[in-house]
């Protein structure tokens, strides 16, 4: 397949809907620009990725990204290794879609297991004959301290013999694949005839309806492919699967403003020779992606024109969270441009190991040098109050504080 063909229906010429510059840490292997394609044949969007950007994403998995979610200071969030309430309840939810479907006695195989938190769950619910696999090592080695059958691997090519599983659990895994018809192959490879794929991906279709930052979904640069139910279905369809039944949710993520929309779908494997099921119509391509692309490009230039006021009046700039929206605010919004005077993180991976353009991340204790004439800003959205409710506490700041 080409590098520029269409994942879901193999079109060879879509067109070019938004390039976007992220921003990165000083030796950051994760590629800087989105560049999101749409698919003039069936609707699809994805990402546009370079084999060295490929290549790059894989390092950034494991060398970046899980050891700062494991290492990150904020555990109420829906992040791998939680047993908060985010978790569970979107535990619960992905239960009671599969559960009608498998057996306790089922084998099942959780593609994308991260740390095993679903497996736990499925274990408490009566399921003895469980799997995992992930393709992060760190994940995979927590995973393992629980006694379960983890294996290192990827969804696109599985470590495990044909006709092995009763059900597989694909959750918030095939958006991340260059390549997600392969995963789909090899559902079907290890599934017996009549199991269920139960696969569930942030919703493109409603990217628009819960905002809670500048293009914040595609800002998740390692999420590379945006399904909806159309698109999913496509694929699943031309792949030997059948649609049981999907329903659309939310959930948080990190606290009650940064809520994901959700789309999770059960597919049943036709056996060899069997007919397929209930027809399958298509939705006609959806515009919705293409019309939050249009509303965040507004927001952007409201962004690049408060910053260079800052940026002109010369004052200097703390900023708290080094994360997506800083590195978005960074490049494409012009805070590079500013008076950078501190940059502030919690995390202690990354105050350890990651600089900006060669400046240091630091603890919070760097704001008590602030000058009067400073200005901080959070950038760590999700944390806003408890950040303010840490600089209160500990008497770090009194200066002005700005969202942007």
């Amino acid at each position: 397949m080409s590098r520029l063909s269409c994942p879901v229906c193999r079109d060879s010429s879509p067109r070019d809907l938004l390039s976007l510059d992220c921003g990165n840490l000083d030796g950051s292997s994760l590629y800087p620009t989105v560049r999101l394609m749409a698919c003039s044949v069936c609707g699809h969007h994805f990402n546009d990725l370079s084999p060295n950007e490929v290549a790059g994403l894989g390092r950034y998995y494991n060398n970046e990204y899980a050891p700062a979610n494991l290492n990150s200071v904020v555990k109420e969030g829906d992040l791998p290794g939680s047993t908060g309430k985010f978790t569970s309840d979107r535990y619960d939810q992905l239960y009671r879609l599969i559960a009608p479907h498998v057996k306790a006695n089922g084998a099942v195989l959780d593609v994308g297991c991260a740390v095993g938190g679903f497996l736990d769950f499925l274990k408490t619910r009566g399921y003895s004959r469980l799997y995992g696999v992930d393709v992060t090592q760190a994940y995979v080695e927590a995973a393992r301290e629980k006694n379960h059958e983890i294996q290192l691997g990827d969804a696109e090519s599985l470590p495990f013999d044909a006709w092995m599983f009763d059900a597989l659990v694909v959750e918030q895994v095939l958006e991340h694949l260059v390549n997600p018809v392969m995963a789909f192959r090899e559902a079907a490879r290890v599934l017996k005839p009549g199991g269920v794929l139960c696969i569930g991906v942030p919703d493109a279709a409603r990217y628009g309806d819960l905002y809670y930052f500048d293009f914040y979904w595609l800002l998740m640069r390692e999420h590379i492919q945006h399904f909806d139910i159309t698109s999913l279905k496509r694929l699943a369809y031309s792949e030997g699967f059948d649609l049981i039944g999907y329903q659309q949710t939310a959930h948080p993520i990190m606290g009650e403003k940064m809520v994901m929309p959700n789309l999770s779908a059960v597919f049943r494997k036709r056996s060899d020779g069997e007919a397929h099921g209930s027809p399958c119509t298509f939705e006609p391509p959806s515009v919705s992606l293409e019309n939050y692309v249009q509303a965040e490009t507004k927001r952007l230039e409201q962004r690049r024109q408060a910053l260079s006021l800052i940026a002109a009046s010369g004052r200097p700039v703390y900023v708290w969270g080094v994360g997506r929206e800083f590195l978005y605010l960074y490049e494409a919004a012009g805070l590079k441009n500013c008076a950078l005077a501190g940059l502030v993180d919690m995390n202690p991976f990354k105050r350890k190991t990651a600089t900006m353009n060669g400046q240091n991340i630091l603890s919070p204790e760097i704001l008590s040098g602030a000058s009067r004439d400073a200005c901080l800003l959070i950038t760590a959205i999700a944390h806003g109050a408890s950040i303010r409710e840490h600089i209160e506490i500990n008497k770090l700041y009194t200066g002005e504080i700005s969202y942007l």
